[in-house]
C-alpha cells in the first residue's frame, strides 16, 4: 500500500483525492507518506508528482535535475489524446507529418496560458521541441507554427473568451502511414490506416486523465523506473511558449 499526501490547495486537492480513491493499494494521508503531489519543488525528498509544473520558473525546475519528481503533463493521459499516442507510438500512423490543433475556451484567460499543454504535445510526437518557431498573436488569440527536423510540422490554433456556453477541441494527427482525429464532442477517435477506417469511442470523464496519469506515477515509484513524462519535458515545452507568445 502506497500512502500519499496531498499538500495542495483545496479546489487541486479535491480531484487528485477523487481519482486517487478510483486506484487500488494505495491511500490518501495526512503523514509523511512515501510519495507527495505537491506545486511546491524541493521541498520534500520523497517521490513526488509536481501539480501544474507550468508555474514553476524554468531556471528553478532546472536546479531540480536529478530529483525524483514527475511533472504533471495531465493532458498526454487524457482520453482524448492517450489512445492517439498509442497508435503513434506503436507504428500504426508511422512518422508523425502533420499536427493541427483547435482549442477555443470561453474561459477568460490568455492564450498563452493554454498553450503549454498543446506545445507540449507537439513536442511528444514528433519526439523533440522544433527546431522553427512562429507565433502570431492577437487579445484572446495566438497560432502557433513549430517545425520539426525530419520536416513534420504542427499548427496550434488557441483562442480563449470566446461566446457560447462550451469550449471546443479537436486534435488531428497525419503520419506516413495513417492518420487519427480527436475531439472532445463525444470523447471518439477515429483512426485511417492500412485496414481502412475504425473509430474508438470513450465515455466521458473529467477524472480519467488525471486516473491514468496517476497510474504512471505509481508504476514508476513500484517499478523504481524513470517515469515517462521528465522535467525537461516541461522546461522544453515553456520556452517554446515563450519563444512563439514573446512572453
Amino acid at each position: 500500500m502506497i500512502q500519499i499526501k496531498l499538500d495542495l490547495e483545496p479546489e487541486r486537492q479535491a480531484p487528485y483525492a477523487a481519482a486517487l480513491a478510483r486506484l487500488r493499494d494505495v491511500e490518501v494521508t495526512t503523514g509523511r507518506g512515501h510519495a507527495l503531489i505537491t506545486t511546491k519543488v524541493g521541498e520534500s525528498s520523497l517521490p513526488t508528482l509536481l501539480d501544474q509544473p507550468e508555474i514553476t520558473p524554468p531556471e528553478l525546475l532546472s536546479s531540480l535535475a536529478g530529483a525524483s519528481i514527475m511533472p504533471a503533463h495531465p493532458w498526454r493521459f487524457s482520453p482524448s489524446i492517450h489512445p492517439l499516442e498509442e497508435s503513434r507510438s506503436s507504428g500504426q500512423l508511422g512518422e508523425a507529418g502533420l499536427l493541427r490543433v483547435h482549442h477555443w475556451l470561453i474561459a477568460n484567460t490568455a492564450p498563452e496560458h493554454i498553450a503549454f499543454s498543446q506545445v507540449d504535445l507537439a513536442h511528444w510526437f514528433f519526439g523533440a521541441p522544433p527546431t522553427h518557431t512562429h507565433g502570431l498573436s492577437r487579445a484572446n488569440y495566438l497560432q502557433v507554427h513549430l517545425g520539426f527536423a525530419k520536416g513534420g510540422m504542427a499548427l496550434l490554433d488557441l483562442a480563449t473568451n470566446r461566446p457560447g456556453p462550451d469550449n471546443y477541441y479537436s486534435l488531428h494527427l497525419i503520419g506516413s502511414r495513417g492518420a487519427a482525429y480527436s475531439d472532445d464532442h463525444r470523447n471518439a477517435h477515429l483512426l485511417f490506416g492500412e485496414e481502412g477506417p475504425r473509430a474508438l469511442i470513450h465515455q466521458g470523464n473529467q477524472l480519467l486523465a488525471m486516473q491514468t496519469m496517476l497510474t504512471e506515477f505509481l508504476a514508476g515509484i513500484r517499478e523504481k523506473r524513470p517515469w515517462s513524462v521528465r522535467l525537461q519535458d516541461t522546461i522544453d515545452a515553456l520556452a517554446t511558449v515563450k519563444e512563439v507568445a514573446h512572453v
